[in-house]
Protein backbone atom coordinates (compact mmCIF):
# COMPACT_ATOMS: atom_id res chain seq x y z
CA UNK A 1 0.00 0.00 0.00
CA UNK A 2 1.28 3.04 -1.13
CA UNK A 3 0.15 6.73 -0.27
CA UNK A 4 1.28 10.59 -1.80
CA UNK A 5 0.66 13.58 -0.59
CA UNK A 6 0.31 17.20 -2.21
CA UNK A 7 1.87 20.22 -0.46
CA UNK A 8 -1.57 21.91 0.52
CA UNK A 9 -2.13 23.50 3.73
CA UNK A 10 -5.36 22.45 5.04
CA UNK A 11 -7.51 23.13 8.32
CA UNK A 12 -8.75 19.67 9.96
CA UNK A 13 -11.78 19.53 12.74
CA UNK A 14 -10.71 16.81 15.10
CA UNK A 15 -12.95 14.82 17.23
CA UNK A 16 -11.66 14.58 20.72
CA UNK A 17 -10.42 10.76 20.98
CA UNK A 18 -9.92 8.99 24.48
CA UNK A 19 -6.97 9.30 26.28
CA UNK A 20 -4.51 6.12 24.70
CA UNK A 21 -2.87 3.36 26.70
CA UNK A 22 0.25 2.46 24.57
CA UNK A 23 0.86 -0.95 26.68
CA UNK A 24 -0.48 -4.18 25.03
CA UNK A 25 -4.09 -3.95 25.28
CA UNK A 26 -6.94 -6.91 25.45
CA UNK A 27 -9.41 -7.43 22.90
CA UNK A 28 -12.30 -5.54 21.91
CA UNK A 29 -15.85 -5.84 21.44
CA UNK A 30 -15.67 -6.63 18.23
CA UNK A 31 -12.63 -9.42 18.06
CA UNK A 32 -13.85 -13.18 17.84
CA UNK A 33 -10.91 -14.95 18.30
CA UNK A 34 -11.13 -17.99 15.68
CA UNK A 35 -9.20 -19.47 12.43
CA UNK A 36 -10.22 -20.30 9.02
CA UNK A 37 -9.15 -24.51 8.87
CA UNK A 38 -10.15 -24.07 5.18
CA UNK A 39 -7.70 -21.54 4.52
CA UNK A 40 -3.75 -22.58 4.28
CA UNK A 41 -1.02 -21.67 2.90
CA UNK A 42 -0.99 -23.52 -0.16
CA UNK A 43 -4.24 -22.17 -0.86
CA UNK A 44 -3.98 -18.03 -0.08
CA UNK A 45 -2.18 -17.32 -3.59
CA UNK A 46 -4.86 -16.04 -5.63
CA UNK A 47 -5.62 -17.88 -8.47
CA UNK A 48 -4.64 -14.55 -11.40
CA UNK A 49 -1.12 -13.90 -9.28
CA UNK A 50 0.73 -16.60 -11.04
CA UNK A 51 -0.73 -16.36 -13.91
CA UNK A 52 -0.33 -12.77 -14.65
CA UNK A 53 3.13 -13.08 -13.00
CA UNK A 54 3.86 -15.12 -16.22
CA UNK A 55 2.86 -13.16 -18.64
CA UNK A 56 4.59 -10.62 -17.29
CA UNK A 57 8.03 -12.41 -17.25
CA UNK A 58 7.27 -13.23 -20.41
CA UNK A 59 6.82 -10.12 -21.82
CA UNK A 60 9.73 -8.98 -20.03
CA UNK A 61 11.97 -11.16 -21.41
CA UNK A 62 10.60 -10.24 -25.23
CA UNK A 63 11.51 -6.62 -24.20
CA UNK A 64 14.89 -7.51 -23.51
CA UNK A 65 15.57 -9.63 -26.03
CA UNK A 66 14.47 -6.99 -28.38
CA UNK A 67 16.76 -5.09 -27.04
CA UNK A 68 19.62 -7.48 -27.22
CA UNK A 69 18.65 -7.66 -30.36
CA UNK A 70 18.92 -4.03 -31.43
CA UNK A 71 22.39 -3.96 -30.09
CA UNK A 72 23.92 -6.41 -31.67
CA UNK A 73 22.78 -5.01 -35.13
CA UNK A 74 23.69 -1.66 -34.02
CA UNK A 75 26.39 -1.08 -31.85
CA UNK A 76 25.83 2.82 -31.22
CA UNK A 77 22.39 2.14 -30.44
CA UNK A 78 23.18 -0.43 -27.76
CA UNK A 79 25.79 1.70 -26.04
CA UNK A 80 22.64 4.40 -25.91
CA UNK A 81 20.58 2.06 -24.52
CA UNK A 82 23.02 0.66 -22.07
CA UNK A 83 23.54 4.55 -21.43
CA UNK A 84 20.18 5.25 -20.81
CA UNK A 85 19.65 2.14 -18.92
CA UNK A 86 22.32 2.52 -15.81
CA UNK A 87 20.93 6.34 -15.80
CA UNK A 88 17.31 5.04 -14.91
CA UNK A 89 18.95 2.30 -12.58
CA UNK A 90 20.74 4.68 -10.74
CA UNK A 91 18.51 7.32 -10.09
CA UNK A 92 15.66 4.65 -9.21
CA UNK A 93 18.30 3.39 -6.81
CA UNK A 94 19.29 6.49 -5.23
CA UNK A 95 15.09 7.83 -5.27
CA UNK A 96 14.38 4.61 -2.98
CA UNK A 97 17.43 4.92 -0.97
CA UNK A 98 16.97 8.42 0.10
CA UNK A 99 13.14 7.88 0.44
CA UNK A 100 13.65 4.71 2.53
CA UNK A 101 16.53 6.82 4.38
CA UNK A 102 14.23 9.59 5.36
CA UNK A 103 11.63 7.47 6.90
CA UNK A 104 14.24 4.95 8.96
CA UNK A 105 15.96 8.93 10.51
CA UNK A 106 12.80 9.91 11.15
CA UNK A 107 10.25 7.19 12.07
CA UNK A 108 9.82 4.80 15.62
CA UNK A 109 11.92 1.60 14.82
CA UNK A 110 9.54 -1.05 16.60
CA UNK A 111 11.30 -3.69 18.92
CA UNK A 112 10.14 -5.39 22.18
CA UNK A 113 10.58 -2.14 24.12
CA UNK A 114 9.44 0.17 21.67
CA UNK A 115 5.54 -0.73 20.99
CA UNK A 116 4.91 -3.87 22.27
CA UNK A 117 2.01 -5.21 20.75
CA UNK A 118 3.53 -4.39 17.38
CA UNK A 119 6.61 -6.23 17.85
CA UNK A 120 4.07 -9.05 19.07
CA UNK A 121 1.90 -9.26 16.18
CA UNK A 122 4.76 -8.81 13.55
CA UNK A 123 7.22 -11.49 15.43
CA UNK A 124 3.88 -14.17 15.74
CA UNK A 125 2.74 -13.79 11.90
CA UNK A 126 6.46 -13.55 10.92
CA UNK A 127 6.88 -17.05 12.43
CA UNK A 128 3.74 -18.48 11.19
CA UNK A 129 4.49 -17.46 7.94
CA UNK A 130 8.11 -18.44 8.33
CA UNK A 131 9.83 -14.95 7.78
CA UNK A 132 13.27 -15.80 9.26
CA UNK A 133 14.36 -13.08 10.45
CA UNK A 134 11.22 -11.08 10.89
CA UNK A 135 11.38 -7.88 8.88
CA UNK A 136 12.63 -4.77 10.43
CA UNK A 137 9.05 -2.62 11.79
CA UNK A 138 9.20 1.11 12.05
CA UNK A 139 6.29 3.58 12.71
CA UNK A 140 5.47 6.67 11.26
CA UNK A 141 3.74 9.70 11.58
CA UNK A 142 1.49 10.20 8.91
CA UNK A 143 -1.33 13.12 9.11
CA UNK A 144 -4.39 10.63 9.62
CA UNK A 145 -3.96 8.27 7.18
CA UNK A 146 -4.72 4.82 7.84
CA UNK A 147 -1.47 2.44 6.03
CA UNK A 148 0.88 0.28 5.83
CA UNK A 149 3.68 -1.03 3.03
CA UNK A 150 6.27 -3.27 2.42
CA UNK A 151 9.53 -2.42 0.91
CA UNK A 152 12.95 -3.98 0.74
CA UNK A 153 15.95 -2.65 0.17
CA UNK A 154 19.99 -4.53 -0.82
CA UNK A 155 18.09 -7.58 0.47
CA UNK A 156 16.88 -6.37 4.18
CA UNK A 157 12.90 -6.31 4.52
CA UNK A 158 11.23 -3.36 5.89
CA UNK A 159 7.48 -2.85 6.81
CA UNK A 160 6.12 0.68 7.65
CA UNK A 161 3.33 1.44 9.29
CA UNK A 162 1.79 4.38 9.72
CA UNK A 163 0.96 5.64 13.43
CA UNK A 164 -2.94 6.43 13.00
CA UNK A 165 -2.98 2.27 12.69
CA UNK A 166 -0.96 1.48 15.86
CA UNK A 167 -3.49 3.75 17.28
CA UNK A 168 -6.35 1.77 16.10
CA UNK A 169 -5.13 -1.12 17.85
CA UNK A 170 -4.21 0.40 21.15
CA UNK A 171 -7.48 1.92 21.10
CA UNK A 172 -9.88 -0.57 19.92
CA UNK A 173 -7.72 -3.94 20.30
CA UNK A 174 -5.12 -5.47 18.28
CA UNK A 175 -6.89 -8.06 15.85
CA UNK A 176 -7.31 -5.38 12.79
CA UNK A 177 -3.74 -4.38 12.89
CA UNK A 178 -2.72 -7.94 13.31
CA UNK A 179 -4.55 -8.23 9.81
CA UNK A 180 -2.72 -5.32 8.73
CA UNK A 181 0.53 -6.17 9.85
CA UNK A 182 -0.04 -10.39 8.36
CA UNK A 183 -1.04 -8.38 4.91
CA UNK A 184 2.51 -6.71 4.34
CA UNK A 185 4.13 -9.35 6.00
CA UNK A 186 2.48 -11.47 3.16
CA UNK A 187 4.12 -9.47 0.17
CA UNK A 188 7.56 -10.66 1.72
CA UNK A 189 6.28 -14.17 2.35
CA UNK A 190 5.16 -14.31 -1.60
CA UNK A 191 8.63 -12.20 -2.89
CA UNK A 192 6.59 -9.27 -4.76
CA UNK A 193 9.17 -7.20 -4.19
CA UNK A 194 11.95 -9.23 -5.56
CA UNK A 195 13.31 -9.35 -9.47
CA UNK A 196 11.45 -5.77 -9.77
CA UNK A 197 14.37 -5.05 -12.26
CA UNK A 198 14.19 -8.04 -14.26
CA UNK A 199 9.93 -7.35 -14.84
CA UNK A 200 10.14 -3.52 -15.30
CA UNK A 201 8.92 -3.72 -18.61
CA UNK A 202 6.04 -6.27 -18.12
CA UNK A 203 5.20 -4.04 -15.41
CA UNK A 204 4.76 -0.90 -17.10
CA UNK A 205 2.82 -2.41 -19.58
CA UNK A 206 -0.82 -0.66 -19.07
CA UNK A 207 -3.32 -2.60 -17.31
CA UNK A 208 -0.89 -5.33 -17.13
CA UNK A 209 1.31 -4.38 -14.27
CA UNK A 210 -1.97 -2.75 -12.30
CA UNK A 211 -3.88 -5.93 -12.82
CA UNK A 212 -0.72 -7.92 -11.03
CA UNK A 213 -0.54 -5.91 -8.26
CA UNK A 214 -4.13 -6.13 -7.83
CA UNK A 215 -4.13 -10.05 -7.58
CA UNK A 216 -1.14 -9.48 -5.60
CA UNK A 217 -3.30 -7.76 -2.94
CA UNK A 218 -5.58 -10.27 -2.77
CA UNK A 219 -3.45 -12.53 -2.19
CA UNK A 220 -1.93 -11.10 0.69
CA UNK A 221 -5.15 -10.08 2.27
CA UNK A 222 -5.70 -13.82 2.52
CA UNK A 223 -2.37 -14.22 4.07
CA UNK A 224 -3.56 -11.58 6.52
CA UNK A 225 -7.14 -13.49 7.43
CA UNK A 226 -5.16 -16.56 7.58
CA UNK A 227 -2.57 -15.35 10.19
CA UNK A 228 -5.58 -13.22 11.44
CA UNK A 229 -9.10 -13.97 10.63
CA UNK A 230 -11.09 -11.93 13.58
CA UNK A 231 -9.45 -9.07 12.42
CA UNK A 232 -9.66 -9.37 8.32
CA UNK A 233 -12.95 -7.70 8.22
CA UNK A 234 -12.45 -5.06 10.61
CA UNK A 235 -8.86 -4.08 8.69
CA UNK A 236 -10.26 -3.13 5.56
CA UNK A 237 -13.19 -1.37 6.84
CA UNK A 238 -10.62 0.73 9.06
CA UNK A 239 -8.83 1.65 5.48
CA UNK A 240 -12.55 2.51 4.28
CA UNK A 241 -13.98 4.48 7.06
CA UNK A 242 -11.54 5.15 9.29
CA UNK A 243 -9.99 4.43 12.62
CA UNK A 244 -13.27 5.10 15.12
CA UNK A 245 -16.57 4.95 12.26
CA UNK A 246 -15.23 1.53 11.09
CA UNK A 247 -16.59 -0.72 13.83
CA UNK A 248 -20.04 1.17 12.53
CA UNK A 249 -19.92 -0.15 8.98
CA UNK A 250 -22.01 -2.90 8.08
CA UNK A 251 -19.89 -5.67 6.09
CA UNK A 252 -21.93 -7.29 3.99
CA UNK A 253 -23.99 -3.62 2.92
CA UNK A 254 -20.28 -2.32 1.98
CA UNK A 255 -19.54 -5.81 0.14
CA UNK A 256 -22.76 -5.51 -2.03
CA UNK A 257 -21.32 -1.95 -3.04
CA UNK A 258 -18.71 -3.21 -4.86
CA UNK A 259 -21.28 -4.95 -7.61
CA UNK A 260 -24.36 -2.09 -6.99
CA UNK A 261 -21.75 0.73 -7.42
CA UNK A 262 -20.23 -0.14 -10.57
CA UNK A 263 -20.07 3.11 -12.93
CA UNK A 264 -18.03 3.66 -16.06
CA UNK A 265 -15.34 5.61 -14.32
CA UNK A 266 -15.43 3.31 -11.18
CA UNK A 267 -14.82 0.55 -13.35
CA UNK A 268 -11.92 2.78 -15.32
CA UNK A 269 -10.30 3.86 -12.32
CA UNK A 270 -10.02 0.38 -10.58
CA UNK A 271 -7.95 -0.96 -14.12
CA UNK A 272 -5.40 1.32 -13.46
CA UNK A 273 -5.01 0.82 -10.21
CA UNK A 274 -2.81 -0.99 -7.88
CA UNK A 275 -5.03 -2.24 -5.33
CA UNK A 276 -8.61 -3.39 -5.90
CA UNK A 277 -11.27 -1.60 -4.61
CA UNK A 278 -12.50 -2.03 -1.01
CA UNK A 279 -15.81 -3.14 -1.09
CA UNK A 280 -14.76 -6.03 -3.77
CA UNK A 281 -11.77 -7.11 -1.42
CA UNK A 282 -14.20 -7.09 1.24
CA UNK A 283 -16.17 -9.50 -0.72
CA UNK A 284 -13.33 -11.66 -1.54
CA UNK A 285 -12.72 -12.05 2.37
CA UNK A 286 -16.39 -13.10 3.03
CA UNK A 287 -16.58 -15.56 0.12
CA UNK A 288 -13.84 -17.38 2.03
CA UNK A 289 -15.93 -17.74 5.52
CA UNK A 290 -14.05 -14.88 7.16
CA UNK A 291 -16.06 -14.05 10.62
CA UNK A 292 -18.47 -10.30 10.02
CA UNK A 293 -18.15 -8.31 12.91
CA UNK A 294 -21.88 -7.14 13.55
CA UNK A 295 -21.79 -3.20 13.03
CA UNK A 296 -22.35 -1.13 16.63
CA UNK A 297 -25.35 0.87 16.58
CA UNK A 298 -24.01 5.13 16.20
CA UNK A 299 -26.02 7.09 19.26
CA UNK A 300 -27.85 9.96 18.28
CA UNK A 301 -25.20 13.03 19.47
CA UNK A 302 -22.18 10.37 19.47
CA UNK A 303 -20.59 13.48 17.82
CA UNK A 304 -21.22 16.02 19.85
CA UNK A 305 -17.84 17.58 21.68
CA UNK A 306 -16.25 17.19 18.01
CA UNK A 307 -14.19 19.53 16.37
CA UNK A 308 -13.18 21.95 19.28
Amino acid sequence: METGGHGVKTFTWRAQTPPVDFRDSGPSTREQTMDLPQLTLDRVVHQRERLLFAVILVVSVLVYAVVVLVAMSDPRAGGVILLYGCLFAIAGFLVHALALGRVRGNAVLVSARQFPLLHRLAASHAQRLGLDPVPAFYVLESGGILNAFATKFLGRKFVIVHSDVLALALQQGGSAVGFIVAHELGHHWRGHLQWRWLTVPGRLLPYLGSAYSRACEYTCDRVGAYCQADGAIDGLLALAAGGWLHQHVDAAEFAAQGESDRGFWIRRAELISTHPRLPKRVAALLALGVPTPSPQPMAAGAGAGAGR
